[in-house]
């Protein structure tokens, strides 16, 4: 069954772009792993600041591998410098999905 999560970021003002060049430099890590099949990184359309991850993973144990992994090293270390406040996790439980894989 999949894990996903949400994950809220705010950056702090004037850093928002930089953030953006964080999350960019950690996709070659995402794609490396085989445990998070879906990686989205959004920037709300309404405030620039305001950035969400939405992740799944193929197991709990993925989900803990990923978050020992580079992406996540590179994004809650080099990229909390950027931000104006922790950053929001929200465990998620999949109602619908297109892709029956998910589930």
């Amino acid at each position: 069954m999949a894990t996903p999560i949400l994950v809220t970021f705010t950056a702090a003002e004037g850093k928002a772009d930089a953030f953006v060049d964080i999350l960019e430099r950690a996709l070659p890590h995402i794609q490396a792993e085989d445990g998070t099949p879906v990686w989205l990184a959004s920037r709300s359309a309404t405030d620039p600041s305001t950035f969400y991850l939405v992740d799944v993973f193929t197991s709990p144990e993925a989900q803990q591998a990923h978050m020992s992994g580079q992406a996540a090293k590179l994004i809650l270390g080099e990229g909390s410098e950027l931000l104006a406040q922790p950053p929001v996790v929200a465990p998620l439980s999949v109602i619908a999905v297109k892709n029956g894989e998910l589930r």
